[in-house]
């Protein structure tokens, strides 16, 4: 369980220094945070699929909790105005803030865009557990 708090909280942390541009009223986001946002995906797309060949369901528990309250505290935190709870706001949506580089994204399609981690999460899991039980049916 330890592995999967260090890996969420260090991909987030990593995604909120490289990837935050634009989250304000600053400049709009760049090529190269697409491409921060697409890493991001990709290692939890990997992550997940690690996790799943070990056939860790406690990993997958503990992805669809930790994404839960992430997104639940930053839609809460959205609501209220100015507030603490805005730097979990920030932390959840700068993964993801790359896909704003396509102007389609800007509207409140973006809103959609924050559950993608979780999504790619599970899919990565689930595609792990299918290729671990393959592999276990044809060892003899």
């Amino acid at each position: 369980m330890t592995i999967n708090f260090v890996f969420a909280l260090l991909t987030i942390i990593v995604s909120m220094l490289l990837n935050s541009r634009g989250l304000g009223d600053g400049p709009s986001p760049t090529f190269k945070n697409l491409i921060f946002t697409i890493v991001f995906l990709v290692l939890w797309f990997l992550f997940g699929v690690f996790r799943g060949r070990e056939r860790k369901m406690s990993y997958m528990i503990f992805a669809i909790i930790f994404w839960a309250v992430a997104l639940g505290t930053s839609f809460f935190a959205m609501n209220l105005g100015p507030n603490p709870l805005v730097m979990v706001n920030f932390a959840i949506m700068a993964p993801v803030n790359g896909l704003m580089f396509f102007e389609f994204m800007r509207s409140k399609l973006f809103f959609a865009a924050m559950f993608l981690p979780l999504i790619i999460t599970c899919i990565g899991y689930l595609l792990g557990l299918k290729k671990s039980a393959k592999n276990n049916m044809i060892k003899y």
